[in-house]
């Protein structure tokens, strides 16, 4: 296999917030939450199967009773992989060793809208450039949008830099940022970083989940354009038509370190 998807739920996995921005969903909760009469992984990994590049895709979760009731929630046809590694960092490289494949693509739970062209996109750019270790994208600042909440993208990771990172990261805190663990290294791992498309280079975008707040925007937006009219442009046409939501998405993107 080339290329394996991997949703990852795991509540240790730190959430791009500060102090003062609680995050109220864990995702052992999130999983399960009703969107359009699916629970949110199932859609989630329904959405990424649109993605033509992806050969497969898995679900990966810590070995722990709360857990393993998730797994009635995820399609037959997915497998689910329970890792009682330590970290979320050696729990991703768990699933990744168990189904073997050339490359990850690490997609987040709270990220519902993670769009399969994004991700064919940085699937290309991994067949352009086979000496790199993680791909990812960026703002025009220089800042990875892996940092923001802005929620439509995933990352890419060669299978043996994941390894790698899993034997060799000892810091406390990366391993559990898995953007951290490659981009806090450049010494060890090759690193590529897409633009992100202009439309999206901005402030007053936040369509990750992490509380309450941002799952109601979310069921107005699907609301609002059914199922079928998810891709990035749509979705982004109806944040501009909503000035109040927007505006509300700029302040609370401000608490973001």
């Amino acid at each position: 296999m080339k290329h394996l998807a991997i949703v990852q739920i795991d509540d240790e996995l730190t959430p791009v917030s500060t102090s003062t921005q609680t995050v109220s969903l864990q995702h052992s909760k999130l999983a399960g939450r009703k969107l359009i009469s699916a629970p949110l992984v199932e859609w989630l990994v329904r959405r990424i199967s649109e993605a033509e590049l992806v050969d497969g895709i898995v679900v990966a979760m810590p070995d722990a009773p709360s857990y393993r009731e998730l797994a009635t929630l995820v399609p037959m046809d997915i497998p689910c992989h329970f890792s009682s590694k330590a970290t979320p960092l050696a729990r991703l490289a768990d699933a990744s060793h168990e189904y073997p494949s050339q490359s990850v693509v690490r997609v987040p739970l709270e990220t519902p809208f993670c769009d399969p062209i994004l991700i064919d996109r940085l699937l290309i750019m991994a067949l352009q450039h086979p000496d790199k270790d993680y791909i990812g994208y960026r703002l025009d600042d220089g800042c990875p949008v892996s940092q923001s909440c802005i929620g439509l993208f995933a990352e890419w990771i060669r299978s043996g830099a994941l390894a790698k990172a899993s034997r060799e990261i000892k810091s406390k805190t990366d391993p559990y940022r898995i953007d951290s663990s490659f981009l806090n290294y450049p010494e060890l791992f090759q690193i590529e970083m897409l633009p992100v498309p202009q439309m999206l280079d901005r402030d007053d975008l936040r369509f990750s989940i992490t509380d309450d707040e941002d799952w109601e925007q979310l069921l107005a937006i699907v609301d609002a354009l059914g199922a079928d009219g998810l891709d990035w442009q749509e979705v982004v046409r109806i944040i501009d038509n909503q000035p109040s939501i927007r505006e509300r998405m700029a302040e609370r993107n401000k608490l973001i370190a």
